[in-house]
């Protein structure tokens, strides 16, 4: 059975505005635009969604899933 997938959970890693240390963050808290701590400076990390970038990279996976066979068969 075909089940739609979540990227929810999804860790990505996004560079310090002022240090750039890269820190991990998930595409949830991006997509509720959370404020999180730079693990390198202790400073405030606002994440902001740009023209709904997210969501329109979620929709063409989902468009390119929709493409594949909802059932393979293999041969042996």
């Amino acid at each position: 059975m075909f089940e739609m997938v979540s990227f929810s959970k999804n860790v990505v890693e996004i560079p310090c505005p002022s240090c750039k240390f890269p820190n991990a963050v998930t595409l949830r808290e991006v997509r509720f635009g959370l404020t999180i701590p730079c693990r390198g400076c202790k400073g405030k990390i606002r994440l902001v969604l740009m023209n709904g970038g997210l969501r329109k990279a979620e929709r063409a996976i989902e468009n390119l899933l929709d493409g594949f066979p909802k059932k393979i068969e293999i041969k042996t």
